[in-house]
């Protein structure tokens, strides 16, 4: 049988949220990014002040919420921290072009 593997163009918070929902049903993934790092957009090009415009229990990724300690509106740092945990707990690895 052919193996079907899944390929997730962008690994922004979208792309991550996606390859851990497919890790979890054990569906292979390839996240393909253009820079040279995962959420490039919150990482590389918004400014320190900038905190999640939503309360954190709407701006969660799948199958894992934010520390009940952050605070309701999550700073940039905050959130990159968040991203950076959600990696490494689901596996994901981004394939970087």
């Amino acid at each position: 049988m052919e193996e079907t593997v899944v390929i997730i163009v962008g690994a922004g918070p979208a792309g991550l949220a996606t390859s851990a929902c497919l890790n979890r049903l054990s569906i292979p993934n390839i996240v393909l990014e253009r820079e040279d790092c995962y959420a490039s957009l919150w990482k590389k090009r918004s400014y320190d002040r900038l905190k999640l415009h939503l309360p954190k229990q709407f701006c969660h990724l799948p199958y894992m919420d934010f520390s009940p300690n952050a605070p309701t509106y999550v700073p940039r740092k905050g959130f990159i921290y968040y991203l950076d945990n959600y990696v490494s707990h689901f596996g994901i690895t981004p394939r970087y072009l």
